[in-house]
């Protein structure tokens, strides 16, 4: 039971600690006297019922899909590494690519149980920086479909050296030129 204790003691400390950065949470703690980490578990545990019922839950799911990711990217931007700037500009591109494809598998898609309960797993996975599971997926499924499809579209290299023009003069980017950007990375 003490260990029990101390996983809690550790968790709850972690978690008071990032609601401790959000006024909103503070602000529920000064007005109802309940401690904020609480506060925040029982809000997520109504959103997971509701999930679980799918009881609105495609716009929950999609909430935190959209949501916290455009919350996170904004704080990606802003800060000074590129590291968290590739994780979520991979995560943008599975999400975009997973709701075009949920979009015409839909309605298949409704009738397994549990859906939306897979779904929000599976957009957490992608999102959590521990797993990294946009940039895992990108690497592993996207960039070697985009670049096959790039080296298909690319014109055979010519043996004589052209002259360089300026790149304003090229007019936009070329498939080759996308190819060779794909394969830099």
């Amino acid at each position: 039971m003490e260990h029990a204790r101390q996983v809690h003691d550790k968790y709850y400390e972690t978690a008071d600690t990032m609601l401790a950065r959000m006024p909103l949470a503070v602000a529920f703690q000064n007005k109802t006297g309940v401690p904020k980490v609480y506060g925040a578990a029982g809000l997520a545990s109504v959103w997971m019922l509701l999930v679980f019922f799918n009881i609105g839950a495609p716009l929950l799911v999609n909430l935190v899909g959209f949501g916290y990711a455009a919350y996170a990217t904004v704080g990606a931007i802003e800060s000074p590494g590129k590291e968290d700037d590739t994780q979520w500009l991979s995560y943008w591109v599975v999400f975009g690519l997973f709701n075009v494809a949920e979009y015409f598998a839909g309605f298949l898609l409704y009738w397994f149980p549990f859906y939306y309960v897979a779904k929000l797993a599976f957009l957490v996975w992608l999102m959590l920086p521990a797993t990294r599971g946009a940039e895992r997926l990108y690497h592993t499924g996207v960039r070697p479909i985009m670049l096959n499809i790039a080296n298909r579209r690319a014109p055979a290299p010519t043996t004589a050296a052209a002259p360089t023009a300026p790149a304003a003069a090229n007019g936009p980017t070329s498939s080759s030129t996308t190819a060779t950007n794909l394969k830099s990375e």
